[in-house]
């Protein structure tokens, strides 16, 4: 009996101690899932307070508000390239020009839905980020913007708008992950990802793509479709690539710019100079593709939808 009642003792020190342990730290699984900082939660649910749908003619000018909000925060390259683990990253504080835009549109998107909770945005992170809106691994990733575009119209999050503006067509040759894996952390010591990446990329070969030349960009009549928040995703040369910077439309003046994390400035900006002009003397950039945030911001004051397509 005296056994029985220490080993009783014992079990409920034990549990005890684990209830107290998974209170104080997180389960190991669970952190993985999730890679983010306590400031990153409390900014974002600051940005998710400040600003409402209502507020706003379009999604693109909510983007626009949302965008700016991050003025001045840190260009940090390749955040999301943490080995073989493929957890949700989320920083406020270190952005690179695809996390930048990933994370706006996720708030964006939770703010036109009326979400205000720092879980929504990291729900909607995932969605945006992810191929059919699911992280399974590294190859779910969406790395090449092409990806990004295609996925992201199949679920109803984006709508591509290049081609209602005067446009070229230009063939897309996708291969430079598969060409260059020791560029890419979990790429280079993997040949069965190697081959899963270049799988993926085939499809994305041989094929047209849009675009408007950046000569264009100086003619206001040829670009006129493009409004404040639209995503603009710089086009390249470079042998497999696609797009090479992203951000977003920002009109001032009467003048196209970007706003847009800034690997030159190491920041966060809101470009002083004109679109135009910081494409013109870049051999390798041949001109912009533009998307468009589709999710429809409810007006509960005026109980209508508000649809990208309606103001342009």
């Amino acid at each position: 009996m005296l056994y029985i009642y220490i080993i009783y003792v014992l079990s409920k020190m034990m549990r005890s101690i684990t209830i107290t342990m998974l209170t104080l730290f997180p389960v190991f699984a669970a952190a993985q899932e999730r890679i983010y900082g306590k400031s990153d939660s409390i900014a974002i649910e600051r940005i998710l307070e400040k600003h409402s749908a209502t507020e706003y003619r379009s999604t693109g000018e909510l983007a626009l508000a949302v965008a700016q909000e991050f003025i001045g925060k840190r260009y940090v390259a390749g955040t999301l390239e943490n080995g073989k683990a493929e957890p949700l990253y989320i920083s406020c504080d270190k952005l690179d020009c695809t996390t930048f835009v990933e994370l706006v549109t996720a708030i964006t998107i939770s703010i036109g839905h009326n979400k205000k909770r720092f879980g929504d945005v990291c729900m909607n992170l995932e969605r945006v980020r992810y191929r059919g809106g699911t992280r399974d691994g590294y190859a779910s990733r969406l790395h090449y913007t092409s990806w990004w575009i295609e996925d992201n119209i199949s679920k109803g999050i984006i709508r591509e708008m290049t081609e209602e503006c005067t446009h070229r067509y230009r063939t897309l040759d996708l291969c430079f992950m598969s060409k260059h894996p020791e560029s890419y952390t979990s790429l280079k010591e993997d040949t069965t990802m190697q081959k899963r990446i270049e799988e993926l990329e085939i499809p994305f070969r041989g094929i047209k793509s849009s675009y408007i030349p950046k000569e264009y960009l100086n003619d206001k009549e040829k670009i006129k479709h493009i409004r404040n928040g639209d995503i603009i995703a710089l086009v390249t040369t470079i042998e497999g690539l696609d797009i090479s910077h992203i951000g977003f439309a920002c009109w001032k003046d009467g003048r196209l710019h970007l706003l847009h994390a800034s690997s030159g400035k190491g920041k966060v900006i809101n470009d002083t100079t004109t679109l135009y002009e910081y494409q013109r003397n870049k051999s390798k950039q041949i001109g912009i593709k533009v998307i468009r945030i589709t999710s429809d911001t409810y007006n509960q004051k005026k109980m209508t939808y508000y649809e990208n397509i309606a103001v342009l």
